[in-house]
């Protein structure tokens, strides 16, 4: 098991990649949380990279459902991408993959918001 680490990096001038690393559940929330927040003030748009995430909890689907609340009202975007396995599977059961958050890959989240 991976221990947690956020990885940070620039994709274009306007968009912040966040790749989260091992499990994001309640003793982390607050850490993505902060990303989150820093990189909002600083980007118009946010990609949480989740291929080496290997467990999401409702807390931390929270933080990320928040930060998307608080960017769409200043017209900034926020999209998760790369999620797999177990991760995908509660992402499906929320329902999170059918509505414009989730893509397979970078380059789709991208181009969505063109």
């Amino acid at each position: 098991m991976r221990t947690f680490r956020l990885v940070e990096k620039s994709l274009q001038p306007s968009c912040r990649e966040i790749q989260v690393e091992g499990e994001a559940d309640l003793a982390v929330a607050d850490q993505l949380r902060e990303a989150l927040e820093r990189a909002a003030s600083e980007h118009n748009q946010i990609l949480i990279a989740l291929q080496r995430c290997e467990f999401i909890d409702s807390t931390a689907i929270a933080v990320i459902l928040q930060a998307q609340s608080r960017m769409a009202t200043r017209g900034q975007r926020i999209a998760v991408h790369g999620a797999s396995g177990q991760v995908h599977r509660i992402l499906s059961i929320t329902g999170l993959t059918q509505n414009g958050l989730v893509f397979e890959t970078a380059d789709e989240a991208l181009r969505a918001s063109e």
